[in-house]
């Protein structure tokens, strides 16, 4: 067996498939996700019932938030931070590059992480301040008029929330890389779980307004969508990037 030989069966024991059971087709969907994130971001822009429900929604939690709830709250909350997230995708991304002497992996993740981080472009073009703006002392916090978009209040990038995109899109990530062997229900856990208990734990705690939390959901699903539509294990790459193609 000549050393080409070689290092072609050692990749193609080793070769890494990326788990997408269902690749997206159709783009209804993120059209449908649009108009969904259109319907939540326009009503803000004013002193809308919408913005009067973000309001009642942080005094009520306000009021009912024990010091051990709070406790919870913060540490769940932890679960979207997306420099962990984005760390620990990046580490299996590598390991798994490694492993099988693939860069696709590598290049799978930085999509990723160029599409989640274009979510700070929308924080800075839909300014809005936090809850408990403009100290995080027992109010008065922001009031109707303060609480909707384009205030020029300062400081801003409520929305939408990142650490609740951050969960759907580095926790679905992970899936894509290695959820072909996990077994269905702990993919199913693993995909639902975290975006739900951050969405609570991020609006209970009032870092973010639940409409922030709201309009993340959509941005995230179409970010997720994209990174599932490419054959990441097949598209084509510069030669420079894949030199053992040399030898195939």
């Amino acid at each position: 067996m000549t050393a080409a030989d070689q290092r072609r069966t050692k990749a193609d024991i080793q070769a890494w498939r990326p788990y997408v059971p269902r690749r997206p087709r159709s783009w209804l969907p993120e059209i449908a996700m649009a108009v969904a994130f259109a319907a939540i971001t326009i009503p803000l822009t004013w002193a809308s019932p919408l913005v009067d429900l973000d309001i009642w929604i942080r005094d009520v939690a306000d009021a009912n938030r024990p010091e051990w709830a709070n406790f919870i709250a913060i540490q769940t909350n932890r679960l979207g931070q997306g420099g962990l997230l984005g760390g620990i995708a990046l580490g299996i991304a590598a390991i798994i590059a490694w492993r099988g002497r693939n860069v696709r992996p590598l290049i799978a993740f930085l999509a990723a992480y160029g599409m989640a981080g274009a979510v700070l472009v929308l924080k800075y073009a839909l300014p809005r301040v936090y809850p408990h703006w403009p100290r995080p002392e027992p109010g008065p916090y922001a009031d109707a008029a303060q609480a909707v978009l384009y205030t020029g209040l300062e400081p801003f990038g409520a929305y939408p929330s990142g650490h609740v995109l951050n969960t759907i899109v580095w926790y679905g990530f992970i899936v894509v890389l290695v959820g072909a062997r996990w077994n269905p229900l702990l993919r199913r856990l693993f995909l639902v779980l975290p975006p739900v208990i951050v969405a609570f734990s991020t609006t209970y705690i009032g870092f973010h307004w639940a409409t922030d939390a709201l309009a993340a959901l959509p941005i995230a699903a179409v970010i997720l969508r994209t990174a599932q539509r490419v054959p990441w294990d097949t598209v084509a790459l510069p030669l420079w990037l894949e030199p053992d193609r040399r030898f195939r």
